[in-house]
């Protein structure tokens, strides 16, 4: 057994995926947690159903393990609350001997696996290793390019912040919805990402997604695009042409930077929402869609109304669906875990033998604005994978001409204090090498606190 156990720890990298632990006795829990640390598995712990639930709701578990008897509870009401809010979280369940029939049960319900207590400590770490391997492959083949592939919530493509979680648990829920989606966040936090998912898990998935920027279209030919044209309805328009929504029949159509169409466009818009019908210019005959509409902007368009810059009743057609993507800054536990994701997507993607970020690499990240978000977290990622010279990207390999961005001032006093704090905890464990002991030494407090500060903060070890 502990061969095995062995074996897969080599052969897996398990650093981004976390383990919720729910043992009410504390020799069992601190046992079983110091022992996940060994193994370099994300662990947090609970110790009663209330907890559980309190880190459950923040979004950041990819696997729960739970003992049935807890002192406020049971784990079959740990099970049901994560069946009815967190389907896509397995569950191993931990029983004393009486409760095996209860354990049989809750597995046969859908709960992962059970093991009875005592059990050997390598049984249990053969099993979360196991188990979370299956959590891997299915989001690789979910994180596949594969438009065919199913989207489950909770998969960790949008980041492992509780924000994109959520995020993610509302775009499953979208799956058999048709309604028009307003996606609103700054430049570069993955809008189009989004879109996408919602496009390849709705029931339109074997349809067509047509991706049109519209500040990129001409303000003369924005219609053309659109709607189509017949041929010679306007100088040099030589034959017939299908436009944007028309393509999109059967399927979807994303219209970026929605508050960059003009006023007269906006009508237009708003008619084929009301109607579903379009004329292409120059022709009589109404055309009857089978298409869903999903827009997006940087823009806060509740602003751009009191303008008169946008309409409002062509907002209120759009947003029926409103999902906000903050930035990057704000989730900050994102950083890490991304730039994991993409070394590991471009370096397979290249050929490359980089195994991964260095410790200090990812410490340097975490100092950083970025306030092109996701898109320049990438972009850094990609010009390091192509730089690097070793197995491991280092901060040499992170600096670029635009890398002297500060951090966003904090606007308030609580703001400031939170800021230098966070500072200074990544500062001691760049200078320690990312020692814990070491760090919470140099900063003058004691282990415990400071993993909570690093918890608090979004902090990667």
């Amino acid at each position: 057994m502990h061969t095995e156990t062995k074996q897969l720890s080599d052969n897996t990298d398990f650093s981004n995926y976390r383990v919720l632990l729910v043992e009410d006795d504390e020799i069992i829990r601190l046992s079983l947690e110091d022992r996940l640390n060994l193994e370099q598995i994300p662990v947090c712990a609970a110790n009663d159903v209330s907890s559980a639930k309190q880190t459950l709701d923040k979004g950041n578990v990819d696997l729960v393990v739970t003992d049935i008897r807890l002192p406020d509870g049971t784990g079959i009401e740990l099970f049901r609350y994560i069946s009815i809010h967190f389907p896509g979280i397995p569950i191993i369940l931990m029983t004393a001997y009486g409760d095996v029939s209860d354990a049989v049960s809750l597995v046969k319900a859908g709960a992962l696996d059970y093991l009875t207590k005592p059990f050997d400590i390598n049984d249990f770490v053969e099993k979360v290793q196991r188990h979370l391997s299956c959590v891997a492959d299915s989001r690789l083949m979910l994180n596949s390019s594969d438009p065919e592939s199913s989207f489950k919530a909770g998969s960790g493509r949008l980041g492992k912040s509780a924000a994109m979680r959520k995020i993610e648990r509302l775009v499953a829920r979208l799956g058999e919805s048709d309604s028009s989606v307003l996606l609103t966040g700054e430049s570069g936090v993955g809008k189009e990402v989004v879109a996408t998912l919602i496009h390849n898990n709705s029931l339109r998935a074997q349809g067509p997604m047509i991706k049109v920027n519209c500040a990129a279209l001409p303000a003369g030919l924005i219609e053309s695009e659109l709607f189509g044209h017949e041929k010679g309805a306007f100088t040099g328009a030589t034959q017939q042409r299908i436009g944007r929504f028309e393509q999109a029949q059967g399927g979807t159509i994303f219209l970026d930077e929605i508050a960059e169409v003009s006023p007269d466009i906006q009508v237009k818009l708003l008619r084929v929402l009301q109607e579903l019908v379009i004329e292409r210019v120059g022709g009589t005959e109404p055309i009857t869609l089978d298409v869903r509409v999903i827009a997006a902007t940087q823009v806060v368009l509740q602003e751009s109304i009191k303008r008169n810059a946008f309409r409002s009743d062509l907002y209120w057609r759009l947003n029926v669906i409103h999902l906000h993507i903050p930035p990057l800054r704000e989730r900050r536990e994102d950083i890490v875990y991304l730039a994991r994701l993409f070394v590991s997507e471009l370096a397979q993607k290249k050929g490359t033998p980089i195994k991964g970020l260095s410790k200090e690499a990812e410490l340097q990240l975490q100092t950083m604005s970025f306030p092109g978000n996701v898109r320049e977290l990438k972009n850094i990622i990609e010009r390091a994978v192509a730089l690097c010279d070793g197995p491991w990207i280092g901060t040499n390999d992170l600096l670029t001409q635009d890398n002297d961005n500060q951090e966003t001032s904090p606007t308030t006093l609580r703001q400031s204090i939170e800021e230098t704090e966070r500072k200074a905890i990544l500062n001691a464990l760049a200078e320690n090498g990312g020692k814990i002991n070491l760090a919470a030494d140099s900063l003058g407090i004691s282990r415990k606190n400071l993993w909570q500060k690093m918890k608090r903060y979004g902090i990667e070890k």
